[in-house]
């Protein structure tokens, strides 16, 4: 009876013993499944809130294109703190990041939503920390909306942008009111639209310029020119010829400077000729 007795005591005791070590052999495999399902919810839960983020961050972003073209002087109080707001916002910077890498190169995303708050806002505020100075009164930061079709008059590299600079030649901050667009000497520069050329003429600072009349009172200036094909007086349509690229006037090299001014507010090229 002992040994009997004994026997079954001892195969009970390995059957629970067997029985512990199956449940303790599955726990891992338990607790691995548990933490991919928890670590699956947190991505969803990402990802929604990523959605949301980028909804509220578009309709904003749209809300502010409609009044920068129907009021704005609206915008003009709040853009300081819309562009802190859009600069430092990493949640915000993530989601349109996200969204890039999805459907696309993320490079270029990015440069199109910096493009597009540019357009909106004047200049990023990464631009306008850099510079120490308050623009001209006469300086027009903020692009507008010029009511007729336009081109690019020379296709190259913008050399130089609008705003302070270190002259190339006399080496002294100064503001300036225009694009510099590299291009090799004897290329051909267009007409920005339709219009009257008002002037052609020879400076010390501009060398060999023209000037183009258009509609609504905006004007034009193509200077550095090795030569001006066009003559005073002249009906112009957009993209003829009027003029070569040369490096007259105070110059380091072959380009076109090229001004955008209405009345006697001179705006930043940039928004029309393209980056």
């Amino acid at each position: 009876m002992r040994g009997r007795n004994g026997r079954k005591v001892k195969t009970a005791y390995r059957k629970k013993r067997t029985a512990v070590q199956a449940r303790r052999r599955t726990r891992p495999y338990d607790s691995e499944s548990n933490r991919s399902r928890h670590q699956n919810i947190q991505a969803e839960r990402r990802s929604s809130r990523q959605l949301r983020q980028l909804v509220v961050s578009a309709l904003i972003l749209v809300s502010v294109i409609g009044i920068k073209l129907l009021s704005p002087q609206t915008l003009e109080p709040v853009r300081s703190e819309l562009l802190r707001w859009m600069g430092t916002d990493t949640d915000v910077v993530s989601v349109f990041s996200a969204v890039g890498r999805t459907l696309g190169s993320k490079e270029d995303w990015g440069q199109a939503i910096s493009d597009a708050c540019v357009a909106v806002f004047g200049t990023q505020a990464g631009e306008q920390d850099s510079v120490s100075k308050e623009p001209p009164e006469d300086a027009c930061m903020t692009q507008q909306v010029l009511g007729f079709s336009y081109a690019a008059p020379l296709q190259g590299s913008i050399t130089d942008r609008f705003g302070y600079r270190m002259h190339p030649t006399e080496q002294v901050q100064q503001f300036h009111y225009g694009l510099d667009i590299e291009a090799e000497s004897g290329a051909v520069i267009c007409s920005f639209a339709d219009g009257t050329v008002t002037a052609v003429g020879e400076s010390s600072a501009l060398g060999k310029y023209v000037t183009v009349s258009h509609a609504n009172g905006y004007v034009t200036l193509y200077a550095h020119c090795s030569r001006v094909t066009a003559s005073a007086g002249q009906q112009v349509q957009m993209s003829d010829p009027i003029a070569e690229v040369g490096e007259t006037g105070l110059t380091t090299g072959p380009h076109l400077h090229f001004e955008l001014n209405r009345d006697t507010q001179y705006l930043n090229p940039i928004y029309y000729v393209g980056s």
